[in-house]
């Protein structure tokens, strides 16, 4: 265990032997656990990190391939994630346990917190942050697949010309410097590229999955569910950030114990620029 610039770094060891580093903060038996976007550090918690510290003990952690985290040769599909996800849950005993989830974070946790009800584990809480949802419109169609896997396909390139350091410290511009160089220094090399890009080739697959048999992915029956969405657009954004509101009220209200949350100053990345929005609605489920 050594010092970060987000609390102690502790190395998380996955069934397979495959370590993943984890960042730690705070006392308690209660475990907050934090999943990041597609792409994403766990860094770029590190707003949201600190203010729950003060009072729970919470973790964010880098998935395969980001950070000094081992890469990953399966397919990284949403199962593959929701195991890894598990792992780390798994390191840290604790007594309740809320799973925070941003973007493509979302579905990961849906997936482990229904596989949890499954094996009669508890989980007080599922907090889905402006997440990826099967029922957007903005996830389907021919254009969207294309674009997906153009995307996917750029991604190491603009790795080896350093142009993908300079996106995520863009996306990340909120976050204080020292966490603002971790984070992109974990989500801006051609190795992290590569794993991102073989998340990505799974991120429709897996909606349309869920989409086809939502299960207890979509009730969670028993765990009370929290759907944060930004709600500030640009110009050029207001009818998919529309669509995308829409689609997470209607997954909040599918949810056994949903309830939406706007969060009024952000677009999609909410845990830098409302990142109290979501400490609250994490703080309440304990």
């Amino acid at each position: 265990m050594t010092t970060a610039p987000l609390g102690q770094e502790v190395t998380v060891t996955t069934p397979d032997g495959r370590h993943l580093r984890a960042m730690a903060d705070g006392t308690g038996d209660d475990l907050v656990v934090l999943e990041a976007g597609l792409g994403g550090s766990g860094f770029t918690w590190g707003l949201v990190h600190r203010i729950l510290a003060r009072t729970h003990r919470v973790v964010a952690y880098d998935r395969a391939g980001l950070g000094s985290s081992d890469p990953d040769p399966a397919p990284r599909d949403v199962a593959r994630l929701a195991d890894d996800l598990e792992a780390v849950i798994a390191a840290f005993p604790h007594r309740r346990l809320v799973l925070v989830g941003h973007s493509w974070g979302g579905p990961i946790v849906r997936v482990a917190a229904a596989r949890r009800i499954t094996r009669g584990l508890p989980t007080a809480g599922v907090v889905l942050v402006d997440p990826s949802d099967e029922r957007a419109r903005a996830y389907s169609g021919p254009l969207v697949r294309a674009g997906f896997a153009a995307q996917a396909a750029l991604l190491v390139p603009l790795a080896r010309l350093g142009l993908l350091a300079p996106l995520h410290q863009i996306a990340l511009a909120g976050l204080p410097g020292p966490l603002l160089a971790a984070a992109v220094a974990a989500a801006g090399s051609v190795t992290a590229a590569r794993a991102t890009a073989a998340e990505q080739r799974h991120l429709l697959p897996g909606l349309r999955a869920l989409a086809a048999h939502p299960g207890a992915t979509a009730t969670l029956p028993g765990v009370p569910v929290r759907v944060i969405s930004g709600t500030a657009s640009g110009a050029l954004t207001g009818r998919q950030r529309a669509d995308l509101v829409g689609a997470h009220r209607g997954s909040a209200a599918a949810a056994e114990g949903g309830r939406w949350i706007p969060a009024p100053r952000s677009e999609h990345m909410v845990p830098v620029t409302d990142p109290d929005v979501v400490a609250a609605a994490v703080a309440a489920l304990l």
